[in-house]
């Protein structure tokens, strides 16, 4: 027996509309794309429509949160019913995305253009990855030819010392 079943996403945010009120608003929750690569962390973020002046950002241990408000642009006039229908979000918002651990805060860069905040955040040298160089050498578990030299040659190791004591006072 085969159940159809719907996504969960879908049925939650159907849920959520069906209990916003009538004509009320929405909070707004910016969407954000990270993306991460061998230098660093950038992340982008819709915010149209918000003034850089109302945004914050802080970045704690791993956890970078980007905070601030989406104002309602209608003004209720005074005897107006008010609008009817409002599908767009607004107001305060608060948004937390978990970085990779050990990036510096004082680092960060911000920039906002067309309503998307880009945020750079440079990883430190000791965290970028490192090419190791392969030296030339013998293989693992050989005798070195320098350790290996003077053992091989027969009576050279012998006759220095016999000079050397021979001049040696008795």
């Amino acid at each position: 027996m085969a159940i159809l079943m719907e996504p969960i996403a879908p049925w939650l945010r159907d849920l959520n509309r069906f209990l916003a009120q009538e004509g009320g608003i929405n909070t707004y929750v910016p969407p954000a794309d990270v993306l991460v690569d061998d230098d660093g962390v950038t992340i982008y973020m819709d915010v149209p429509g918000v003034n850089r002046d109302n945004l914050e950002i802080d970045l704690d241990n791993e956890v970078l949160t980007v905070r601030g408000e989406r104002q309602v642009p209608y003004r209720e006039e005074d005897g107006s019913a008010g609008p009817r229908r409002i599908e767009r979000t607004f107001g305060r918002f608060e948004r937390s995305i978990r970085v990779p651990r050990g990036l510096d805060p004082e680092s960060i860069e911000a920039s906002m253009a067309d309503g998307v905040l880009r945020l750079r955040i440079p990883k430190p040298e000791t965290m970028k990855p490192r090419k190791i160089e392969i030296k030339e050498g013998t293989a693992a578990g050989s005798p070195t030819i320098e350790g290996t030299a003077q053992e091989s040659r027969p009576g050279e190791g012998a006759t220095e010392q016999s000079e050397q004591g021979a001049g040696a006072p008795a």
